[in-house]
Parts: C-alpha cells; sequence; structure tokens
C-alpha cells in the first residue's frame, strides 16, 4: 500500500496541464457526484456538503498546491543532477503528510455529515462497500497468477510511458523481472480491508458523540502502519522496498531524452498548479 502513496504522487506530473486545470476546477461537482455514489444524501446534508466543500477546497488551493508545485521542481531537480533511495523515501514522506494533511483538514466535515445519516443510508453505504470488496477479489485474487502478473506489468509500464516516454529494452526486462519478485498481497489487503470495514461499522454506531467520532474516523483514514495485520504489513513494507529499488534501477537506465521528458512535464505542471494556486473561486 505505501508505495502507492509515491506511484500516485508521481503520476500526477503526467497528466497535461489543461487536464489538471479542467478537473481541478470542476472539484465541485465531481466530489458531490463521487459522494452521491456512496451515500445518499438527503437535501440538509447536500447542502452541508456544498458549505463545507467551498471552505475546503479554497484551503486546498492556497496552501497545498503551491507544496505541490514545490515537490514536483525538487523531483525534476533530482531527475536531473541524480536520484537515491533516500529521495524516494523522502518523496514517499512527502506524500504521506499530504495526505494526512487533507484528512485532519476534512476528516471533521466526513463525521460532520455521516453523524446526521440515518440507519437506513448508512446500511446502503455499507452494502456498497461490501459489493467492493467482491469486485476487488474478482479483480486481484480470482484471477490466475501470470494473468494477475502480466496486469501488474501492464500498468507499471503505462505508468513509466507517462512518466518519461517509451520504455528501452533493458527497462522492459526491469519490469518484468520486478513483477515476478513482488510477493502476492491481495489477500493481505482484502483481509486488511474486511478489518478496516469492521471497525468503520462499530464507530458508526457512537456517530452522535461529535468529538470522539469525529477523532475516530481521522485514525481511521489515516491507514497507519501498526493498524495493519502482520502480514499485509511486511509484505507491503517488501514490496515498497523493491519497488523503489527498482525505480532506481530504471532512472539508471534512461536515456538523455526520457530524462528530458520528465523534466518538461515535471516543470510545466508545477507552474500549472502555482497559477491554479493564485486563482480566485
Amino acid at each position: 500500500m505505501k508505495k502507492k502513496y509515491l506511484l500516485i504522487g508521481i503520476a500526477v506530473l503526467f497528466l497535461s496541464g489543461c487536464i489538471v486545470r479542467f478537473v481541478y476546477n470542476q472539484l465541485d461537482l465531481i466530489i458531490p457526484w463521487y459522494v452521491n455514489g456512496i451515500i445518499d444524501l438527503n437535501d440538509e446534508q447536500e447542502r452541508m456538503l456544498e458549505k463545507n466543500l467551498k471552505v475546503q477546497l479554497k484551503w486546498h488551493r492556497v496552501t497545498q498546491l503551491p507544496e505541490y508545485s514545490a515537490t514536483l521542481k525538487d523531483l525534476g531537480a533530482k531527475i536531473q543532477t541524480g536520484v537515491t533511495l533516500d529521495d524516494f523515501e523522502r518523496y514517499h514522506d512527502t506524500m504521506r503528510r499530504y495526505w494526512k494533511d487533507l484528512v485532519r483538514r476534512i476528516g471533521p466535515d466526513i463525521a460532520g455529515i455521516l453523524s446526521t445519516a440515518s440507519d437506513e443510508q448508512l446500511d446502503e453505504m455499507l452494502k456498497k462497500f461490501e459489493e467492493r470488496h467482491e469486485k476487488f477479489k474478482e479483480e486481484y485474487i480470482d484471477l490466475p497468477e501470470e494473468e494477475r502478473r502480466q496486469k501488474k506489468v501492464e500498468r507499471m509500464n503505462q505508468f513509466l510511458r507517462f512518466c518519461m516516454g517509451s520504455l528501452n529494452e533493458k527497462q522492459e526486462k526491469i519490469v518484468d523481472q520486478w513483477s515476478r519478485d513482488l510477493k502476492n498481497i491481495s489477500q493481505a489487503r482484502l483481509r486488511y480491508i474486511k478489518i478496516t470495514h469492521t471497525h468503520f461499522k462499530e464507530i458508526l454506531k457512537r456517530r452522535k458523540e461529535k468529538a470522539w467520532f469525529e477523532k475516530e474516523m481521522c485514525e481511521l483514514l489515516y491507514f497507519e502502519r501498526d493498524t495493519w495485520p502482520k502480514d499485509f504489513r511486511e509484505m507491503a513494507e517488501y514490496n515498497r522496498e523493491l519497488t523503489k529499488k527498482v525505480l532506481i534501477q530504471l532512472y539508471n537506465c534512461m536515456s538523455d531524452e526520457q530524462r528530458k521528458e520528465f523534466i518538461e512535464t515535471a516543470m510545466s505542471l508545477a507552474e500549472e498548479l502555482d497559477e491554479l494556486s493564485r486563482e480566485k473561486t
């Protein structure tokens, strides 16, 4: 799970500036649509969401986008001068900090809306979560091993092509070996998801206790490592360390053209985020 913070964070580099701008400026519509796909809000809850969202999007635009931009600029500079394992660890920690800052900010809003939900609303929401668990099982556990491995290769190759263009033969071999060396974490991940789901159901029973419920919701959303089952934590750590080393190998195989493309895209998006952060809403 932890390697996703790094990969997802870097992946945002490779969306074009116009797409980033369009999506970001539509979040006031996209987020309510997404939320209503999880829980069927009543009119009062929708008004609460709209009010909270206006405040939080302004906070995010003004305070968070400049930080994201600074990280992109730093990453671009490191690609130019040299990236180390410690750098990747630092970027992971930075992405993790961004996530925790976001949870601290919006966690109370999420708790506030859930505290007003009826038993019927929550039952329907939990049912949707269980359906997602089944879909996860079908997509990541029930597949034959070779098909599952090939999907990992395809996802990583797609990510890398977004980063630096077409891969050379050596890079393709590195990715293939990476997919073979990864531990199959899917079943352990699903067990963790179900444990979290069970805990979520328990804290929902005390949703009227505002201060306690807000705290518990934030703790749940942090996904701290010490809440992970031991087998899941150990496999996730192994896969994260493996992926960091593979990223270094891939970096060492980058051509001048790939390096240039990566840097130009990073700088372009950083500038786009800076412009977005200065726009008035």
